[in-house]
């Protein structure tokens, strides 16, 4: 059985899954150039299709994954939440129906969207067949049904999607369905609007620069700022609610004068520390709860949802007692949704899913097709490699920022050294020059990739079955040595976000940081995503080049071809 999976809002993206694969994925803003694109996915779509070899009429199923509507098991907990409401202040209840009917005005373009795309281009036979489940429920199967685990605490969260903003499930493989829900917070009890507030209340864009809050929370003091947070939202009675009020609105917008009045008396470091330990301890607090409350013993916990980018709050959920493993959905953002909806589509028929083993799932690369090209970089000198992994390390030994394009591109926001910036672990005044030379806001930690086996060296309580460490969704506390040793990649708390490369998955990478460290002594390099900032990831050779032309990197390895500047007859 063939699916395809389509999501068409933030991050609009598609899927192919073929008899409980994951075959491939990718999101439009990588063949757009457009950061989060959210257009009609249609060549994410294309792409997908030619990458299994298949056209629409070879599908035996399209899965929809943004908009279905209100969910009728939602509709107790909106009535009891208005007369709460209602019972607190007619203020508070304006708010929770404003952001009722925001909802419903924003989303029935986007349903329309797909189904206008589907009867202009799907066979006929196909147009009974597409399969829809709502926002929450996608995210949770894109978690579930994707993670290595039988049995499972599934918790998502974001801003909202079909009228939701929290839920939390507890999955069961053995059972039809595999997921029974437990929780559902509204989407006026928002964390990711909260924190997206914080975002654009401190001078950044919301719903794009929450990991700078994440980044600049480790400068500041949280304790001081605390008491503000928990007048916006905390956790109360067993869940996140709300205080609809002067001081938060579900919204990304709308901040009143007495919250800027308030945020301006603490700084922008104090302000983003408390709303990160915030967030942690509502997160903490909401998966404990479920624990305790439903009696689940001891379990892994999977999460899904764009709160589920913020490496430290995984760190800390994956670190509580009863939780036995984790697993993060590496497209945990709203362009995940179309594996979820995809993966729930192919479950419901009867088909085993397969746990994903890796994310290069989008568009390739090869030698051939960049050699092929290079008449049409005339400023440009390309190269063939007799030994890419040694031109590599003598490009890092010299100093040089290294573009690194291989095979086919990642899905999702992490780059993972298909189409990744290398350098020196060992220099952390990189932090401010080469952030710069992105055009990244200076604060913003590097992180590092790094093998199993120094990986064991390098972080407390590391494990190889920790599926987090696979795709760079979490952090883990440093060691002494490697902190020292590699500086440019350890926060200020004394944490990381690794990358960890065994070597039967990349035997090519896993090779490149072994004989790093012989040659240097460093324990990793650094890995940061292809792009300047505003950029999307790099997708295609041109795209690399074009990013090396513009002096984002050095040299450009596409695959065994060396592409460098000719900075001087750029300059004539």
């Amino acid at each position: 059985m063939i699916t395809l999976g389509i999501c068409n809002a933030e991050t609009a993206s598609a899927c192919v899954f073929k008899d409980g694969e994951l075959m491939a994925a990718v999101s439009e803003e990588r063949l757009t150039r457009v950061k989060m694109d959210q257009a009609f996915p249609v060549r994410s779509i294309q792409a997908v299709l030619d990458a299994a070899g298949i056209a629409l009429s070879d599908l035996d199923q399209v899965a929809y994954a943004w908009a279905k509507g209100f969910d009728e098991g939602v509709l107790s907990k909106y009535v009891l939440r208005g007369v709460e409401l209602f019972s607190e202040s007619k203020e508070s209840l304006d708010i929770f129906l404003e952001r009722i009917e925001a909802e419903l005005r924003q989303d029935l373009p986007r349903r329309q969207e797909f189904w206008d795309w589907a009867r202009a281009n799907l066979p006929s036979s196909l147009h009974d067949s597409v399969v829809t489940c709502y926002h929450h429920e996608a995210h949770a199967y894109s978690a579930a049904l994707m993670s290595p685990f039988k049995n499972a605490l599934v918790v998502t969260a974001d801003g909202r999607g079909d009228f939701e903003s929290l839920t939390c499930w507890v999955y069961d493989s053995t059972a039809t369905p595999p997921l029974r829900k437990l929780c559902s917070s509204t989407s006026a009890d928002s964390l990711g609007f909260f924190y997206g507030r914080i975002t654009g209340l401190l001078g950044f864009t919301p719903c794009r620069h929450e990991g700078k809050i994440t980044g600049l929370a480790a400068h500041g003091n949280a304790e001081r700022a605390l008491p503000l947070m928990r007048e916006m939202i905390d956790f109360t009675d067993g869940e996140v609610k709300a205080k609809l009020g002067p001081l938060f609105r579900p919204f990304y917008t709308n901040y009143s004068d007495e919250l800027k009045a308030r945020i301006a008396d603490f700084s922008r470091e104090d302000i983003a520390a408390a709303a990160q330990r915030h967030l942690e301890d509502m997160l903490c607090k909401t998966v404990e709860e479920m624990f305790r409350k439903h009696a689940l013993g001891r379990l892994p916990v999977v999460l899904a949802g764009g709160i589920f980018a913020n490496v430290r709050v995984n760190q800390l959920i994956k670190e509580l007692p009863l939780v036995s493993g984790e697993f993060v959905q590496p497209h945990m953002g709203d362009g995940g949704l179309c594996v979820g909806v995809a993966a729930y589509a192919q479950n419901r028929a009867g088909i085993k899913i397969v746990p994903i083993k890796h994310q290069y799932l989008g568009p390739s690369v090869s030698a051939d097709e960049v050699w092929a090209k290079r008449e049409r970089f005339p400023n440009n000198v390309f190269e063939k490699c007799n030994d890419v992994l040694e031109d590599i390390l003598d490009s890092l030994k010299q100093g040089q920022v290294v573009g690194l394009v291989r095979g086919a591109m990642e899905f999702g926001p992490r780059a993972l050294c298909h189409r990744s910036i290398l350098f020196k672990s060992s220099d952390p005044s990189c932090n401010d020059w080469l952030n710069k030379r992105m055009n990244r806001t200076e604060f913003m930690p590097f992180a590092p990739v790094i093998t199993s086996e120094l990986a064991a060296q390098s972080f407390v309580g590391f494990s190889e079955s920790d599926e987090t460490l696979r795709y760079m969704t979490a952090t883990m506390k440093c060691k002494p040595d490697f902190a020292d040793k590699c500086a440019a990649v350890t926060h200020v708390d004394n944490t990381a976000r690794p990358q960890v490369v065994q070597k039967a998955d990349d035997p090519f990478l896993w090779e490149l940081l072994t004989r790093w460290h012989q040659m240097t002594g460093e324990f990793a390099l650094i890995n940061t995503s292809f792009n300047a900032h505003e950029e999307p990831i790099v997708c295609t050779s041109e795209d690399a080049i074009l990013s090396l032309n513009d002096n984002t990197v050095d040299v450009v390895f596409i695959e065994s071809i060396k592409v460098t500047a000719n900075r001087m007859a750029m300059a004539n």
